[in-house]
């Protein structure tokens, strides 16, 4: 263990970080495109939900807009408990071009994050950029541009690394205060799958770190320190994370995924073997989903070819140990990304391993894994000065000649197929419009034009590799990588990750959108507007947007409360039962005059509708929100716990004559919890500006 001060981060390498990042996903970083699919239907809604709800004063804790409500605060998915998304909800507020910049922000931390973890080995510097470059462009950031929890959770892995070998190898209070606020920002920010996986990833890191420091130190003592400085880092962890425990333990009762899932769901969406020649090829895994037979999403699996070379390289050196536990905790991974008998066993006999869904998660662990592995492998080719021969040698000779099989392979192909996009010159030329023209080119690659085009690049990048490694010029080198990574991520990205359409035209969309928190309209729920089908496409259902709460269909949404299910999934109403008929808020019996409603609302937030009722009769009053816990009505003066409504809604008893009935949701713990939460991070960070310590590498 040695202290240093060299390489550290400085604002000249964010700097150099950022302007890759900007060419490396320019369709995204111009906003000449947007992020298709899963970003917009998915993730978007919630988080533009709580901004506009802070915005308008009021503390998102219920959604109405979702279905028929969710507890926000229970929202796994949506980054909810992330000091991320407080910031951008609560000042410049979530719209089409600050969702965008959190996607790249993302991305940029995980690079700067990797790099400042290269440092702890204390690695050469233009090793320790390559490092980064190779983690921040990496197949699985490109492949997972629409999923916000899962590059969330890639973006602060290596931060947690670092932190934590910084506590354990030098505790103090700061390293305890910086380590908590990272893995508290990992776990609020992650797809569970990811915090999952982390558990056991750290669990072996701690048991690594136990027995390989310190030899002569007695067990006693290693014990000792182990729960000095774990029991101050948990300590502070869970009062960070005290209004997310409170959030995730209020829900789980109700929450449909609670529970674990499916055999046949467990093994869903793997990281198929033949994915792994993404490693040399990445273009080849944008076709031919039928040789992958996985979601393009979790194909590519490219950390750069001059890491690969030298993880290859590794495999067939020695390797010390830092190496040899990353390399057999990458292989795990890699081998539970698989799914099929290496998964089932984890479901079988890993706890918790069957509430991953996604197998093609568990690849960021093996990505940062062969990274440092390859990493510390060119350190040492560098800093020995090692000539270009013997492994390196061969393992170079070995991939040209893979490269050439592939391009001679990719054109023999197209001229016996013809198909190539070479042949569909004429037509994709006849297209209006340059957004037009680039999805014809993108539709008419072939799976053999990847391989040849692909193959030509590499075959030149290799060569180029070669040549630094004769001749010992690690700046070319370096460029030679963030060559490689941006034409990568260029060829990628528009595959993965970008619709035709530009930010601008969907923002424009949104500006459709009520401003803050409106009152609804008492009408039919199947009146509520609704937009056309290829707007829904881009943005998702316009009722998570049209601030007019029911659905009349159930919206796909991660969050599913089980009654809620239940209604939807029930074939057994009467005609009169039928509750899209009516407003969100009716009372029944009905008005005597039903072409007017005897229901005013006097006030309206996400966690309060205050209503005034005229009725004929003695009668309940219909809320059309998921029955949940916390939820209080008062008619008069009394307050009591709201009663059910058919499957899944509630109500509230009303008399004959004049009522005022207030609805309110007020889930006491988790406010305290929240609170709790608030202050212990607002501490934590003033903390860390009047406590210092040193930074570290690991020898």
């Amino acid at each position: 263990m040695q202290a240093h001060t060299k390489n550290d981060l400085s604002l000249k390498n964010v700097l150099f970080f950022l302007v890759v990042l900007f060419f490396a996903f320019l369709p995204i970083s111009s906003f000449l495109f947007f992020l298709k699919d899963a970003a917009f239907t998915g993730y978007f809604p919630p988080k533009f939900f709580m901004s506009e709800s802070i915005h308008a004063g009021h503390l998102p804790l219920w959604n109405p807009y979702i279905n028929f409500g969710i507890p926000q605060y229970g929202d796994m998915s949506s980054g909810y408990w992330s000091p991320f998304t407080w910031l951008i909800a609560s000042t410049v507020g979530y719209n089409a071009y600050t969702l965008t910049a959190e996607v790249l922000i993302y991305i940029l931390l995980g690079g700067i994050g990797m790099y400042k973890l290269s440092q702890a080995w204390h690695l050469e510097k233009h090793t320790c950029i390559i490092t980064g470059l190779a983690y921040m462009c990496c197949g699985y950031n490109v492949g997972h541009l629409q999923q916000f929890n899962w590059l969330s959770g890639a973006a602060f892995l290596p931060w947690c690394v670092w932190s934590y070998l910084l506590l354990i190898h030098h505790f103090s209070i700061k390293n305890a205060i910086r380590a908590a606020l990272f893995f508290y920002v990992f776990i609020a920010s992650a797809h569970p799958g990811i915090i999952i996986s982390a558990l056991y990833f750290f669990g072996a890191l701690f048991i690594f770190n136990f027995f390989k420091t310190e030899q002569q130190q007695k067990i006693s003592e290693k014990i000792k320190r182990a729960f000095q400085s774990h029991g101050l880092f948990l300590i502070i962890l869970l009062l960070l994370s005290a209004g997310m425990v409170a959030g995730y333990l209020d829900i789980l009762p109700h929450f449909v995924r609670g529970e674990k899932i499916g055999l046949s769901d467990a093994l869903s969406s793997p990281v198929t073997p033949q994915c792994w020649i993404s490693s040399l090829l990445p273009f080849s895994t944008t076709k031919n989903g039928d040789f992958f037979q996985t979601d393009i999403s979790m194909r590519n699996c490219y950390f750069s070819l001059v890491l690969l070379l030298f993880f290859i390289v590794a495999l067939a050196e020695s390797k010390n140990k830092w190496q040899k536990f990353l390399l057999a905790g990458g292989l795990i991974f890699m081998l539970l990304s698989f799914g099929s008998i290496f998964k089932i066993f984890a479901y079988k006999f890993i706890p918790f391993m069957g509430y991953v869904r996604l197998n093609g998660e568990f690849r960021i662990f093996s990505l940062l894994c062969f990274i440092l592995v390859a990493a510390i492998q060119l350190d040492k080719f560098i800093k020995e000065k090692r000539p270009f021969e013997g492994a390196v040698k061969w393992v170079y000779y070995g991939l040209e000649i893979v490269l050439f099989i592939s391009i001679i392979a990719g054109i023999i192909a197209v001229r016996h197929t013809h198909e190539s996009f070479l042949y569909s010159t004429a037509s994709i030329f006849s297209q209006h419009g340059l957004a037009t023209k680039l999805k014809a080119l993108i539709d008419s690659i072939s799976f053999y034009d990847t391989l040849w085009i692909q193959g030509s690049i590499q075959l030149f990048l290799l060569w180029g590799i070669k040549w630094c490694l004769k001749f010992r010029h690690w700046n070319v080198l370096k460029d030679i990588v963030i060559a490689d990574m941006i034409i990568t991520c260029l060829l990628n990205v528009p595959f993965t990750g970008v619709g035709q359409t530009s930010v601008a035209h969907i923002q424009d969309i949104l500006d459709n959108t009520p401003k803050g928190i409106t009152i609804p309209m008492l009408q039919p729920i199947n009146n509520n507007d609704t937009i056309p089908l290829d707007e829904k496409a881009m943005v998702g259902d316009w009722s998570m947007y049209s601030k007019e709460p029911g659905v009349r269909t159930q919206v796909p949404y991660p969050i599913v409360l089980k009654n809620e299910q239940a209604y939807f999934d029930s074939v057994a109403f009467l005609p009169s039962d039928d509750f899209t008929q009516q407003a969100f808020l009716f009372t029944q019996p009905a008005a005597a005059d039903t072409t007017k409603s005897n229901c005013t609302i006097i006030a309206f937030s996400p966690n309060a509708i205050k209503v005034n009722v005229i009725s004929d009769s003695a009668g309940r009053l219909v809320l059309q929100q998921n029955l949940y816990p916390h939820w209080y009505y008062q008619n008069g003066n009394e307050k009591e716990e709201v009663l059910g409504a058919g499957i899944n809604f509630m109500s509230a008893p009303i008399a004959k004559g004049d009522n005022t009935v207030v609805f309110s949701f007020e889930p006491v713990l988790i406010k305290r919890a929240m609170l709790i939460s608030l202050i212990s991070f607002i501490l934590c960070c003033l903390l860390l500006l009047f406590l210092r310590t040193k930074p570290f590498s690991l020898s």
